[in-house]
């Protein structure tokens, strides 16, 4: 159908809907939009997993310093005898790191030393979670 073009002579054809080109353009423009979002996200989740990792194993060597005052403290207990003995809340936040990997707990010289694998799940390498020691 023919509409008659606004403020001027003669006619012009009345647009239908959007070009390939058009829609692929658009296509594009989300796809890079949509991958900016998901990298920004993913590093901020990395962060947030180790800051969650980093507390969590304050905690677990607080309940460890709690467990002594009511146990031998040249024992090193396991995280169930914590959890059992009421050391630690029974949270399933604490039986695992942000990895789902399980905690090493070590005592030594009347100090305990909680870590984690970090990220990479490989132990002994330098993105492991070690409390006190960062």
């Amino acid at each position: 159908m023919l509409k008659p073009k606004v403020g001027g002579s003669g006619y012009r054809r009345a647009r239908r809907g959007f070009s390939l080109l058009e829609i692929i353009v658009a296509i594009a423009i989300i796809a890079m939009v949509s991958s900016a979002v998901a990298v920004a996200i993913s590093s901020q989740k990395e962060k947030a997993n180790i800051k969650l990792t980093t507390t969590n194993a304050q905690s677990i060597r607080n309940g460890v310093r709690l467990w002594w005052t009511d146990h031998d403290s040249a024992s090193c207990p396991s995280l169930a005898t914590l959890v059992s003995d009421g050391a630690l809340d029974r949270s399933k936040s604490l039986k695992v790191d942000a990895w789902q990997e399980p905690w090493r707990i070590q005592c030594h010289d009347g100090d305990v030393s909680v870590v984690s694998k970090g990220p990479d799940k490989i132990p002994n390498t330098e993105d492991d979670i070690i409390e006190p020691n960062g």
